[in-house]
């Protein structure tokens, strides 16, 4: 059965208001005005009979609300704050001057956050998601969800039997490294109520973010198949690796490759449609098996091809990351080739990770193709306070007059893992209606009165110092958690951080995120602290714990190379009392709880053996990631409460039990064997099912109780 289109906007629009405002919602009227191809633009007309909220579609509608509740109630609906706070009348604030949008492109999702993040969403977790999409402004949503059913459909038609087809998707946390041409088969295989059951939630999805304005991109194709097909076929191929996995890809030149593309998108248009945006990889992080820039020039062609042979209005979303990821391959003429040889009109291209490695400079503007700004800022779902708010608030605008950088037509997110540092993604959304920020420190203002529902001299110079510590970072990402790394008794016995680009582990509090940590705790009361006061200052508290953390785990380490018992029992004790005052402390918090991701794992089994495999799989991508001695162990650790407890915790207390025993006895640290001992108790920790205990929501004590608790402790002198 064919896709069939959705709602009409003005009701789309209206339905959100329902959901975002409850009763409140009568006091508002959504207005479509849909436009001509023209910029976005959104106004709000609050007067006595109500507020008029007017766009060019459901998403600038959605917005103008935002910037009423921001501006005029002072408040806002973030994800961890998802009821605004209204006043008892609204604020009569006339005709406000229409907002107009830069940016035709304001995307939103990276393939890993289908993956790291989403994996295991129902359709009342995307409702709400798609809500806050719209009220941020996005209009180029990528959407992943449910492509598995095209998958199945093209491969049993290819003549693959059901089995195989259905073990080559693999598991369902692991499909978009599979959409990435990077691995198959791996967490599998998919059950064939997740296929039917994610076709349907993928419509769900399409049909909402459609309804209101969005234009969704989907998957292309770029030669990725199983190898048993292009065995039978006798296709020619080549076997591309990537970390611990290699996946078979078809020679462009094969008549398979077009032959299979078009199966797949001809099938994955009659089940979901299409809005003529299609994501396709080929490299992502691998390296191209030709050196020709003719050859790779062919790979685009191939690659842009199998859409057009299915959608003449094609549009190609690339990801730029290779340029940079793999700049050794991709001299300026082998880009030069591949850019070119896709009409400019018939490629949108992701500038990945704008804010920290740009690439548009060194590839010429991508030769004049249209392009986006995007702001990775999470890798992994890597735990940690981070961002660059001031390049967020103006590094799109200063690419934009550049003369390399004026094809630019779009800003966005495209971060592996979402739910941290809500600041970035409200700044980004500002950024995405009105170009850019030029005061930072203006805008915090106005976000400090919106996220808490007041201002103080205290929570201004809170933030003052956070912008001017955490959220101006130089480096990849926040510093690295040696709490969520492997423990190690070789070398040095400091681990080695996961690869997932965090900075360097740090043993000293920067002092501005400790007197910030002071002030935000001493402007919370007990009603904040099931609020976004109290998510802050969980946050920053847990930030303090990871750097006493690596100060413990560094002291513990020197004592046992000095073999010194004393010394290193102190400073172990302390690593793992700390380590669990980490987890008492996430317990306070809805947010950052493997209970719950564990549950909706589960929630989508129809019999005992799938809901072990969702549990397997849910559990292994936060843990061993892939095979037990995966270089990417723990690139997606997390601080949650439940796994830092019965995960990271008894994986130091096997450290510090191992080296003492070493130390007492007078024999050797045993490297291997403690990591072999380890590994197979990772194993089971994946496999064992056994119960995560973690306080429930009710029984665990709040926020500001527990960091009232561990202040004095760790604002102590350590040492």
């Amino acid at each position: 059965m064919w896709y069939v289109p959705q709602a009409p906007e003005n009701q789309a629009a209206q339905h959100l208001l329902q959901r975002l405002l409850g009763d409140r919602a009568a006091e508002f009227t959504a207005d479509v005005v849909p436009g001509e191809g023209g910029p976005d633009w959104y106004e709000a007309d609050a007067g006595p009979g109500g507020v008029v909220l007017r766009g060019s579609s459901g998403v600038a509608v959605a917005s103008a609300l935002r910037w009423y509740l921001r501006t005029a109630c002072r408040t806002q609906i973030t994800w961890d704050a998802p009821v605004p706070r209204l006043p008892d009348r609204l604020p009569r604030t006339g005709t406000a001057a229409r907002t107009t949008s830069p940016y035709r492109h304001r995307y939103h999702f990276n393939v890993c956050t289908f993956g790291y993040t989403t994996a295991f969403w129902d359709w009342t977790r995307w409702e709400r998601h798609i809500d806050w999409m719209a009220l941020h402004g996005v209009t180029t949503p990528l959407a992943m969800t449910g492509m598995e059913a095209a998958w199945q459909r093209a491969l049993l038609n290819a003549g693959l039997d059901d089995d195989r087809a259905r073990q080559f998707l693999g598991g369902p946390a692991y499909l978009p490294w599979n959409w990435l041409s990077s691995l198959d088969g791996w967490g599998g295989p998919l059950p064939q109520s997740w296929i039917d059951g994610h076709a349907d939630l993928g419509r769900r999805i399409l049909d909402r973010e459609r309804s209101l304005g969005m234009r969704p991109v989907l998957q292309g194709f770029s030669g990725h198949v199983p190898r048993e097909l292009i065995a039978v076929r006798g296709a020619r191929s080549t076997t591309l690796p990537w970390w611990d996995f290699e996946v078979g890809v078809l020679d462009p030149r094969d008549p398979l490759f077009e032959e299979f593309g078009t199966a797949l998108l001809t099938e994955q248009t009659r089940l979901f449609g299409t809005d003529h945006l299609y994501a396709a990889d080929p490299f992502i992080e691998t390296t191209p098996p030709v050196t020709d820039p003719a050859d790779i020039a062919r790979v685009a062609q191939a690659v842009h091809g199998a859409m057009t042979a299915v959608d003449d209005r094609a549009t190609w979303v690339l990801q730029a990351w290779p340029f940079s990821y793999r700049s050794d391959y991709w001299t300026a003429e082998r880009t030069r080739a591949f850019l070119d040889a896709i009409p400019d009109e018939r490629m949108l291209i992701l500038d990945l990770w704008a804010e920290h490695r740009p690439v548009w400079r060194d590839t010429d503007g991508y030769r004049g193709k249209p392009w986006v700004w995007c702001m990775l800022h999470n890798l992994g779902g890597r735990p940690g306070l981070y961002g660059r708010l001031d390049e967020i608030a103006t590094g799109a605008a200063r690419a934009r007059a550049d003369p390399r950088g004026s094809s630019l037509s779009g800003i966005g997110a495209s971060m592996e893992a979402f739910g941290g540092d809500p600041v970035l993604y409200e700044l980004l959304a500002d950024v995405a209606w009105q170009g850019g920020i030029k005061d930072v420190r203006v805008w915090l203002e106005s976000w400090t009165r919106a996220r808490y529902g007041r201002v103080s001299p205290g929570l201004l110079r809170a933030w003052e110092l956070l912008h001017d510590t955490v959220y101006a970072a130089d480096g990849p990402g926040p510093p690295g958690s040696v709490i969520v790394c492997r423990p190690t008794p070789a070398g040095d016995m400091r681990p080695e951080l996961p690869v997932h680009l965090a900075a360097p582990a740090s043993p000293t509090v920067p002092p501005g995120l400790d007197e910030a940590w002071t002030l935000l705790a001493g402007e919370a009361t007990e009603e904040d602290s099931a609020g976004p006061l109290g998510r802050d200052l969980c946050d920053v508290t847990a930030q303090v714990l990871t750097h006493a953390a690596c100060e413990q785990q560094w002291r513990a380490a020197d004592a046992a190379l000095a073999r010194d018992a004393d010394r290193f029992d102190s400073a172990a004790r302390a690593l793992l009392a700390t380590i669990e005052d980490l987890d008492e402390l996430l317990a306070t918090r809805p947010e950052y709880r493997l209970d719950a991701w564990l549950a909706d794992a589960r929630s989508w089994a129809s019999t005992p053996a799938e809901a072990e495999l969702y549990e397997a799989d849910a559990r292994r991508i936060l843990t061993l990631w892939g095979h037990a001695r995966s270089e990417l162990h723990d690139y997606s650790g997390r601080h949650w409460a439940g796994l830092v407890r019965s995960f990271h915790l008894p994986r130091w207390r096997r450290w510090y039990e191992h080296i003492g025993r070493a130390i007492e006895t007078g024999s050797p640290y045993r490297a291997e064997e403690f990591e072999a001992s380890l590994i197979d108790w990772e194993e089971g920790w994946i496999a064992g099912r056994s119960e995560v205990t973690t306080p429930g929501p009710h029984a665990a004590r709040s926020t500001l109780d527990v960091v009232r608790t561990l202040m004095p402790r760790y604002r102590a002198p350590r040492g």
